[in-house]
This record gives structure tokens, C-alpha cells and sequence, in this order.
């Protein structure tokens, strides 16, 4: 995967990661897609964890 290719997948995680906690905040609480949402950051979180971690190991292998 190229540079670039990894900071746009970032960047990407990133704004999904922004949107999924938004309306995570203005769902009701009675409705069950608050839970599906919550699951969804969390794949986003991992995501970008999966990101983070490639990069260093990039980076440190220069």
C-alpha cells in the first residue's frame, strides 16, 4: 500500500469516525440502532489503530 493510498484510507477512517460519534449523540436512546452505531466506531477505531501502527512500522523501518 502506497503513502498515499494509507493517508487517504486515514483520513477517511477518520471522517467516518467523526460521523458515526455525531449521530451517535442525536440517536434516542430507546432506538436499537444506537447499538449498531456504537459497534460501528469501534470498527473505525480499530481501523485507524490498524493505520496508525502500519505507518510507525513504515517509519521505523527507514
Amino acid at each position: 500500500m502506497s503513502d498515499l493510498e494509507r493517508e487517504t484510507l486515514r483520513r477517511l477512517a477518520e471522517k467516518a469516525l467523526k460521523e458515526l460519534e455525531e449521530a451517535y449523540k442525536r440517536i434516542p436512546d430507546t432506538d436499537n440502532g444506537k447499538a449498531y452505531l456504537f459497534r460501528g466506531k469501534e470498527r473505525v477505531r480499530l481501523m485507524l489503530d490498524i493505520l496508525r501502527r502500519d505507518k510507525d512500522a513504515v517509519r521505523d523501518s527507514l
